[in-house]
């Protein structure tokens, strides 16, 4: 499942609708940078803690809703600047979700 449809899938069960994405270019990682930092806020999180430029920084953020959610995931042989790592961890947290 494509990263964008995992992330819009978990938005929309949460709820969230209104966090810039009308400004966002939706290939890039800004844009999954801002729609995981509204995720994270959704769960209690502060995103602003967390920095926003490369895919290895959306993992603090992802690692976030894994155990907000008490989803433990392994990542210890995982690259962090892979997309293939992003997809693994939003698939387990679309898997967890009871409306999917």
């Amino acid at each position: 499942m494509q990263l964008q449809n995992i992330l819009n899938f978990l938005l929309d069960d949460h709820a969230i609708s209104d966090f810039g994405e009308s400004t966002l270019d939706i290939e890039s990682y800004e844009s999954l940078h801002a729609k995981t930092d509204a995720l994270c806020s959704a769960c209690g999180g502060d995103p602003a803690t967390w920095e926003n430029a490369s895919l290895a920084q959306l993992q603090p953020k992802l690692d976030f809703l894994l155990a907000h959610y008490d989803i433990e995931f392994d990542d210890s042989d995982l690259d962090p600047d892979s997309l293939v790592t992003v997809e693994a961890k939003l698939t387990e947290l679309y898997n967890a979700h009871p409306n999917n």
